[in-house]
């Protein structure tokens, strides 16, 4: 994994976690903007290119959810990792509908942290080239709208395509039946689509992903988690 060719805006209240996680994300990343409040996030960010965000949830002025939020507004695919000592119900539901590459829980496990910049770092570089891995042998290009095993491609009919593109599209977040419908019967949404027309489809997607990528939703639909 290549380093010092990536951006990162850091926001945390506490100096004295701030200094010693800015000093490990100095070996991965080539600058770390830092602030100290959300404010001074929100400012940072409209001011600097930046290819990801690390944001404590717990601070002042404007809390970490605030800024994901507006960042959200604007850009739906920049990797967010929030940091956070609560095990707040409310605030981790909250945080599941910004699209957030990871929630860590302080104090910080170093490798949980290792792995995670690795995986933004990832995240970063596969945006950049319109690749997705779903694991260590599938890939899918957002740019062919194909699946590839061991580089090799993977055959998916015409609905499996379009269902596995919405799935990248929304990842980690849930679609809903009729999300499903509008986009694999686009055609014919006049006429009335069963539900059990769409598990068909999920059915067959899920034999040619990793075990469990998609999971159901209990009475809304599905969604792709990886």
């Amino acid at each position: 994994m290549s380093q010092f060719n990536h951006t990162i805006l850091y926001a945390e209240d506490d100096i004295g976690v701030e200094k010693e996680v800015v000093e490990y994300l100095e070996k991965y990343f080539q600058k770390v903007y830092v602030a100290n409040d959300g404010k001074e996030a929100l400012a940072l960010y409209e001011k600097k290119s930046v290819d990801c965000m690390l944001l404590d949830i717990d601070m002042p002025y404007v809390d970490g959810l605030e800024v994901a939020n507006e960042v959200r507004l604007t850009n739906r695919t920049l990797p967010i990792v929030m940091l956070t000592a609560f095990t707040d119900t409310d605030k981790l539901l909250m945080a599941t509908e910004l699209h957030l590459c990871k929630y860590l829980v302080k104090p910080i496990n170093i490798l949980e942290f290792r792995e995670t910049i690795k995986k933004l770092l990832q995240e970063i570089e596969e945006q950049k080239q319109g690749k997705v891995t779903l694991d260590k042998h599938l890939v899918w290009s957002s740019v062919s709208k194909k699946l590839y095993k061991d580089g090799s491609p993977v055959s998916l009919s015409q609905k499996e395509q379009d269902l596995l593109d919405l799935f990248i599209t929304k990842k980690n977040r849930c679609i809903t039946f009729t999300d499903i419908m509008a986009k694999l019967w686009q055609d014919e949404f006049e006429r009335e689509i069963s539900i059990e027309s769409v598990k068909v489809q999920v059915h067959n997607l899920r034999k040619k992903l990793p075990k469990e990528s998609i999971k159901n939703v209990y009475g809304q639909g599905y969604l792709l988690n990886i």
